[in-house]
């Protein structure tokens, strides 16, 4: 099975599929796929392990999940790895929502975030590194900034 990014969704067998869940992708890399091909190192609860080459040394290690007919998911884990440095680390529930352990890292592989995501919310203690070196713990309860 081969995947492929159009300008107006996920395309496999000349079929267009809008996600969500690619868009917010794509938010987060500022980028555009140019090619899926099969990552079977990726253990996926669903769908097929996928690579993507996302340009400027960024490669995308994620699950494809056909839902339903012409219905496309992104879901459970994802990775992206910048020039072998892994910057990126997320899981995503069935429905392609952001729900588990969270981790990004800086191009040198320092961590810069880290927490929790519940039904598509931050939860719990969240550890904030900014670009000093400085780092913060946030308490969250369903997305929201609360004293601990």
């Amino acid at each position: 099975m081969r995947w492929n990014m159009t300008g107006t969704g996920l395309s496999r067998t000349g079929i267009s599929v809008h996600t969500r869940s690619l868009k917010f992708i794509l938010f987060f890399l500022f980028a555009g796929f140019t090619i899926l091909s099969y990552a079977a190192e990726l253990d996926c609860p669903v769908g097929d392990a996928v690579m993507a080459d996302l340009g400027n040394g960024v490669i995308m290690h994620t699950c494809m999940w056909e839902k339903a007919a012409n219905v496309t998911v992104r879901t459970g884990p994802l990775e992206l790895i910048k020039n072998g440095v892994l910057i990126l680390k997320l899981t995503t529930d069935s429905n392609g929502k952001l729900h588990g352990q969270f981790t990004s890292w800086n191009d040198v592989g320092e961590m810069t975030e880290n927490g929790n995501y519940l039904k598509g919310l931050k939860e719990g203690i969240w550890t904030v590194t900014n670009k000093n070196g400085d780092s913060e713990t946030l308490h969250y309860r369903a997305g929201v900034i609360v004293e601990p």
